[in-house]
C-alpha cells in the first residue's frame, strides 16, 4: 500500500503540471486572433491539441520522418565529433596548466558568441551544406565535454594521486585506473547536457544553411511560411521527441556505465 501511494505521489506532480499545460495552451489558442476571417473554423495561429493533426497528410508525414533521421544524423555526427576532441583536449589541459590558461579565454568566448555571428566564417570554411550544420553543432556541444571533463580530473582526490604515486604507477595506468573513473560523473554529466545541444544545434543550422534535404528546423520555417499551424507544431514537437531521446540515452548509458558504484541520489 505504501508503495503505491509513493508511485502515486511521485506521478502526481507531473501529471498535474502536464495537465496544467493543456489547459493553458488551450486557454492561449482559443485567446489569439485567427488568421482568417473570424467565422471560419480556421486556421488558428497556435491550433489546440485536438486539432494538431488535421493537416498531416501523408506526403507531410513523409517529409517529418525524412527530416528527423536528417537532424538525427547532423545531431550524432557533431555530438560524437565534441565528444571525442572535447574529452581530448579536457585531459590534455588538466594536464598542462599552461594549455588550459592559453586556451580557457577562446572557449568561453565560443561559447557566448551567437552562432549567427560566426555564419560568415562558416560558410567560408566548408560551405552552406551538411557539413556547415554538423560544424554548428559541435560549436554549441563543445564547451560542456570540455569543461566538465577538465573540472572531472581536477576533481580527483589528491590522496588517491599520492597513493597511485607511492605504488609507482604508471601514466597510463594512472589514467584509467584512477582519473577516468573518478571524472566519469562529471565527464557523462557534460555528454547528457551536449546531448540536449546536439539537437539545438542541428535545428539551428538548418535554419542557415540550407542546401541538401531539409532537416527539421527548415521543415518548420516552409510550414511557418506556408502558414500550415499544425504541421509546424508537430515537427518542433518532434525535434523536442529527439532532443529528449537523446538525453535519455546517455542517461541510460551513464547508469550503465558508472550506475553499479556512484549514487546520483542526494542525501537524505
Amino acid at each position: 500500500m505504501n508503495g503505491v501511494r509513493r508511485r502515486w505521489g511521485h506521478n502526481l506532480g507531473p501529471l498535474s503540471v502536464f495537465g496544467l499545460f493543456i489547459a493553458a495552451w488551450y486557454g492561449l489558442a482559443y485567446s489569439l486572433p485567427r488568421n482568417f476571417a473570424p467565422n471560419t473554423n480556421k486556421p488558428l495561429i497556435i491550433p489546440p491539441p485536438h486539432r494538431l493533426l488535421e493537416d498531416m497528410s501523408p506526403a507531410i508525414w513523409d517529409r517529418l520522418v525524412t527530416a528527423m533521421l536528417i537532424s538525427t544524423k547532423t545531431a550524432l555526427s557533431g555530438l560524437a565529433i565534441s565528444i571525442l576532441a572535447g574529452v581530448a583536449l579536457g585531459v590534455l589541459m588538466s594536464r598542462r596548466l599552461w594549455l588550459e590558461r592559453a586556451l580557457w579565454p577562446y572557449l568561453i568566448a565560443l561559447q557566448v558568441t551567437p552562432i549567427i555571428a560566426l555564419v560568415p566564417l562558416i560558410i567560408k570554411l566548408v560551405g552552406a551544406n551538411f557539413g556547415a550544420r554538423v560544424l554548428v553543432t559541435v560549436i554549441i556541444t563543445f564547451f560542456p565535454i570540455v569543461s566538465n571533463t577538465l573540472f572531472g580530473f581536477r576533481g580527483v582526490p589528491k590522496a588517491m594521486i599520492d597513493l597511485f604515486a607511492m605504488m609507482q604507477a604508471t601514466p597510463r595506468q594512472r589514467l584509467f585506473r584512477l582519473e577516468f573513473p573518478a571524472a566519469s560523473p562529471a565527464i557523462f554529466a557534460g555528454f547528457r547536457i551536449a546531448a540536449g545541444l546536439a539537437v539545438i544545434g542541428a535545428i539551428v543550422g538548418d535554419f542557415f544553411f540550407t542546401r541538401g534535404e531539409p532537416g527539421l528546423g527548415k521543415l518548420i520555417n516552409l510550414f511557418f511560411l506556408n502558414n500550415q499551424s499544425g504541421p509546424m507544431f508537430i515537427t518542433a514537437m518532434a525535434a523536442s521527441l529527439l532532443g529528449f531521446m537523446l538525453f535519455a540515452l546517455f542517461g541510460l548509458l551513464t547508469t550503465w556505465v558508472i550506475g553499479r558504484w556512484y549514487d546520483e541520489s542526494p542525501a537524505r
